[in-house]
């Protein structure tokens, strides 16, 4: 299997080292880099995408690209605040 050296600051290092053995770096890491491969992989096909539909029907005109800015901020979802429970006593 591969392998790859990765630097951390000396800061961020303690902070590792004061968790102990059973703080998972190698893992911790592999599932950062994933989900990063992942986000850019999905940047990248809405790119495709918005380059695709240029090619065959012209570029977004700015009225467009007002009008679903407007749509999106409309159909935008606010995560709600958890609200704390009250302990019995």
């Amino acid at each position: 299997m591969p392998k790859m050296q990765v630097y951390l600051p000396d800061d961020l290092y303690a902070q590792v080292k004061a968790q102990g053995q059973s703080f998972n770096v190698s893992g911790i890491l592999q599932q950062a880099l994933q989900e990063r491969i992942d986000h850019e992989s999905r940047l990248d096909a809405g790119r495709d995408a918005v380059t695709d539909y240029e090619a065959e029907f012209g570029a977004f005109t700015e009225t467009e690209l007002a009008a679903q800015a407007t749509l999106d901020l409309e159909n935008s979802v606010y995560p709600q605040p958890k609200r704390k429970r009250k302990l019995a006593a």
